[in-house]
């Protein structure tokens, strides 16, 4: 089944709890998508979850993305490997559908785009060089075995600007690491290309095609393109409130209520009155194709 799930903050105080549910309450909504911060520890997550079953609501994704996730710094490395560690720890505990790991967010991004081809002399940038591919299958190998003791899903988020940006790379990270629990954190917006934009519903049907049965999770947005004006030969893919660019939620939602598992959408990146409006768009085609969101 298809799941509603916006980003909502937990909290410990009575106060932070009583905005929770409100929020809940706004978005109608029954599964949510959070995390908990790094001073929380497994009793904080105990009461959490106690707190989330008197009220009927469960965790879908658990998305604490944490930079530097098969970093070249060891220090760095080691500390993205512990903290998704934790995470996981911490999603079996409070029952998530999954947690999501981003590859290279962070410090390599701000570092590498800024630079000049003179400054970078004229080498590949780190994030798409065959030796940061090797490591970050590594970090993959590392965590799994923790995916398997909290029996918890990790659910890897893709981008254009990191290792994981084409169907082919998520299939190879696959048959590098053939994990029950390794899956794929469907976000087409973050995949795409310019040369894509007007072919988004085949580059939708590829994705399922390719990895459908890996999917357990969505972000989901809308793609629009644009280019510097009054004249401009360079066109940008931009994100955008779902229901206001070019992707075909009709074929999405199909896709989704096909597969086996339950897949929760977040709408991300919006203030709340655009998410709930990017939430209720997506209900909307739903109606029309009549396929159920909880």
């Amino acid at each position: 089944m298809i799941l509603m799930s916006p980003s909502v903050r937990l909290g410990k105080t009575p106060e932070d709890r009583a905005a929770f549910l409100q929020k809940v309450k706004l978005m109608e909504v029954k599964t949510v998508t959070t995390n908990t911060p790094a001073d929380w520890s497994d009793a904080d997550v105990e009461e959490a979850k106690r707190f989330l079953d008197d009220h009927g609501i469960r965790v879908g994704e658990f998305s604490g993305h944490q930079g530097g996730f098969g970093s070249a710094d060891p220090a760095e490395y080691r500390d993205a490997i512990e903290g998704h560690r934790r995470q996981l720890r911490h999603a079996h505990i409070i029952g998530a559908h999954c947690i999501a790991c981003a590859v290279l967010i962070g410090r390599i991004w701000i570092d590498e785009m800024p630079k000049t081809f003179a400054e970078r002399g004229g080498t590949i940038p780190a994030m798409w060089s065959e030796e940061t591919w090797k490591r970050c299958i590594g970090a993959v190998e590392e965590l799994m075995p923790h995916a398997e003791e909290f029996e918890t899903d990790v659910a890897i988020h893709p981008h254009i600007i990191t290792p994981v940006y084409s169907v082919e790379r998520y299939q190879e990270l696959f048959d590098a690491v053939p994990s029950p629990h390794l899956k794929a954190l469907f976000d087409p917006v973050n995949m795409t290309g310019p040369h894509m934009f007007l072919r988004m519903t085949d580059f939708i049907n590829e994705i399922f095609d390719g990895i459908g049965d890996k999917i357990v999770t969505m972000h989901a947005k809308d793609a629009t393109m644009w280019s510097a004006q009054p004249i401009s030969i360079i066109s940008r893919v931009d994100e955008a409130v779902p229901g206001t660019g070019m992707l075909d939620y009709a074929t999405i939602l199909r896709r989704l209520d096909a597969l086996d598992n339950d897949v929760p959408v977040h709408v991300e990146h919006f203030p709340e009155l655009e998410t709930i409006a990017g939430q209720q768009y997506i209900r909307h085609v739903g109606r029309e194709i009549d396929v159920t969101i909880g």
